[in-house]
């Protein structure tokens, strides 16, 4: 993603910020538009706006698609120009101002030997262990500790790449370091857009991307290579201090760990996803399975969730609508076109196709996505496709079809990285998996709760939509107790798991990255449809760009769809 329009304000603002800049100096070796110091505010909302958005505008449709609830990149065909913009992006630009920031505010000016700013350390350091680790989630091992000394004493152009486990080691030290530094006193936090300035609220996000990147690596060997790497990672007791500190963690909405984007068009800082596809209507298809899914369980969600373009039901038996309507050119699809689908009609309606009544017909027509892997092409149906919903991208609430010249959503929506319910998921996840115990609640009560307030994160949307309908309480229940209910019969904790991050599945939409960790931390929700077509196996970790692979002669040069070569955490190795 691009913001150039963040830089020119920046720009600016570094120009005017800057005490010895005289606008009236020609002294033509004083260059204002590249001062010698910066503040850490500037680059702070810098890192923010640009790591938090690049993020996900890279990561978070692709990690949809690996898990079927998109369908972008879901036939796991890539090549090393695929990822070649994003490496740029994160490493000229919100990596490396991360990289000066902290250079900045851990100076220790009165030889104290303490950071004259350690409060703005924290949060530095909160973000680079974020970013990091999301970066090696997806890559494995990438440079690290040489990058950014191009311009250094001892020049480093061709950076090492560290290993994949000692880097998340190295994070889970820099939030134990960042909770340390926002327990300090310090100069008033100015330029944080995601918590303003709030020491504790960070320190709660410190403690829950600490649990996660510990449940993240559970599954490593206690006695292999990459355990004696990251000797913190898995680490029983850590995981269970943490869960018994409840105060500590993300509990309640008010301290989500969450980025709020804005209405802004120019410069654009509307929802990534939303801005390329919502916006036009004619971005990437949501996948059938997962709309099919939210009609059958009757989910309250649903009219957030998605927006639907059309009620016009396409013919088969025309030709110049054939072609578009959903699998016509298969026979193995699972879904297909649902107005037309036996599987989807039957388990909505209990109905065969031709039993349907026309406001039936005309409802489901509106759905309108694709089968996982369909490798058909695309046809022109940018305007009868379903878009991206009011929740979480900033789009419209589904209360009907709208005219093509209808306004589409403002594009301010979220992108949640750390909510209460995500804690309350890897808690329940920690509890079913490791034997640890929450001091409050069981397992069963955290579904509730996570349900709960996931719900409540939704209906928080409908001041975005003038025609945006809250979600009734008894409709919350009713949905919440049949999945308690599954979950407390499963026979097994491995069988209660499964209901619970299946429903995870749903209370995460709109965050590709969690979704894409989870499956190949877990191997759930186990229920995904098949690819049709399979041009490559699942995806373990992406490939390396192709200008490292030009550049740096330390670039690995791997597969990213082979067990031998996934990221270290990953036990399962996933293949269809």
């Amino acid at each position: 993603m691009k913001l150039k329009g963040l830089s020119i304000i920046i720009g600016f603002a570094l120009l005017f910020s800057v005490s010895s800049c005289d606008l009236f100096d020609l002294d033509i070796n004083t260059d204002p538009n590249n001062p010698a110091t910066v503040s850490p505010a500037l680059l702070l909302t810098n890192v923010e706006v640009d790591g938090i958005a690049g993020m996900v505008g890279s990561f978070n449709n692709t990690g949809m698609g690996f898990v079927v609830q998109s369908t972008a990149s879901d036939n796991f065909f890539f090549n090393n120009q695929s990822w070649n913009g994003t490496w740029n992006f994160f490493y000229t630009g919100p990596l490396k101002d991360l990289d000066e920031l902290i250079k900045i505010v851990e100076v220790d000016a009165n030889g104290d030997g303490n950071a004259d700013q350690p409060r703005y350390l924290g949060i530095a350091q909160v973000l680079k262990a974020y970013m990091f680790s999301t970066l090696v989630d997806w890559w494995g091992a990438i440079p690290y500790s040489e990058a950014f000394k191009g311009n250094a004493a001892t020049q480093i152009k061709t950076p090492v790449y560290d290993d994949d486990a000692v880097i998340y080691e190295n994070c889970i030290g820099l939030l134990n370091s960042a909770i340390a530094n926002l327990a300090l006193s310090s100069p008033a936090i100015t330029g944080d857009v995601i918590y303003g300035g709030d020491a504790t609220k960070w320190a709660k996000a410190a403690r829950s991307l600490k649990l996660k990147l510990l449940l993240q690596t559970k599954n490593v060997p206690a006695l292999s290579a990459e355990a004696a790497k990251c000797p913190s990672c898995g680490n029983l007791t850590e995981i269970q201090s943490l869960i018994t500190n409840q105060a500590g963690l993300i509990t309640a909405a008010a301290d989500d760990f969450q980025f709020q984007f804005s209405p802004s068009i120019s410069p654009d800082y509307r929802h990534p996803n939303y801005a390329m596809g919502g916006a036009s209507y004619g971005g990437g298809y949501l996948a059938h399975q997962f709309m099919y899914e939210l009609l059958r369980n009757n989910d309250p969600r649903l009219p957030f969730y998605v927006k639907r373009q059309t009620r016009t039901v396409l013919d088969p038996n025309d030709a110049t609508q054939k072609q578009t309507i959903p699998c016509s050119q298969r026979a193995d699809c699972v879904y297909g076109y649902f107005p037309l689908s036996n599987f989807v009609t039957q388990g909505i309606y209990g109905k065969s196709p031709n039993d349907l009544t026309t406001a039936e017909k005309e409802y489901l027509s509106g759905f309108f996505g694709r089968d996982r892997s369909d490798p058909s092409g695309v046809p022109d149906d940018a305007g009868i496709r379903t878009a991206h919903g009011l929740y979480p991208y900033g789009g419209l609430y589904d209360d009907a079809p709208e005219p093509a010249n209808q306004n589409k959503g403002r594009g301010d929506g979220i992108f949640p990285i750390a909510t209460s319910w995500m804690v309350k998921f890897w808690q329940i996840e920690a509890m079913l998996t490791l034997g640890v115990t929450h001091p409050t609640s069981s397992a069963s009560q955290l579904l509730d709760a996570a349900i709960t307030e996931q719900f409540a994160k939704v209906n928080t949307f409908v001041s975005k939509d003038a025609g945006a309908v809250a979600m009734a309480s008894a409709a919350i229940t009713s949905y919440k107790n049949v999945w308690v209910a599954n979950f407390n019969s499963a026979a097994s904790n491995n069988a209660k798991l499964a209901v619970a991050l299946k429903q995870a599945w749903f209370c995460n939409y709109g965050n590709g990255l969690e979704l894409y960790n989870t499956f190949r931390r877990t191997g759930l929700p186990s229920d995904l449809q098949l690819p049709l077509q399979l041009p490559g196996n699942f995806a373990l970790r992406i490939p390396y760009a192709q200008d490292e692979l030009n550049l740096n002669p330390n670039t690995p040069v791997i597969g990213y769809d082979r067990p031998e070569f996934a990221v270290f955490w990953d036990a399962l190795k996933f293949q269809f």
